[in-house]
């Protein structure tokens, strides 16, 4: 019988089958790093997740002001990359790095399936 990290990371290893993701984790909305796939290095994992857990409470909170709503996702586009946090459950994030090549449309759909087997899961 599979663990919990291990069903994790299965659902990390099922995503990073779309084209385009270089980097992809599970965190806590405290920002405690669950399960991750690494990228290249240049950012340790704890502080990945620690600051993408960061980005997306302040925009649930502003969000939350403004619509009385929760965002499912938050997107930061740079000039050759996409940082999207996606909201799996209560308690748990997905966030995935995705290059230029990716196609924004196609890594959402998958989000949306993989955070709800994160949500089951956890």
């Amino acid at each position: 019988m599979e663990t919990k990290t291990q069903s994790l990371e299965k659902v990390l290893k099922d995503l990073s089958a779309v084209g385009g993701i270089e980097l992809s984790a599970i965190v806590s909305r405290q920002g405690l790093l669950m399960v991750t796939r690494e990228g290249d290095g240049m950012l340790s994992s704890e502080a990945f997740a620690a600051l993408t857990a960061t980005l997306y409470m302040s925009a649930e909170s502003t969000t939350l002001r403004l619509r009385e709503q929760k965002p499912k996702s938050i997107i930061v586009e740079t000039e050759d990359k996409h940082l999207i946090t996606y909201a799996a459950g209560p308690d748990a994030l997905i966030v995935v790095l995705v290059g230029k090549e990716g196609y924004i449309g196609l890594v959402l759909n998958e989000l949306k399936k993989a955070s709800e087997k994160v949500r089951i899961i956890i």
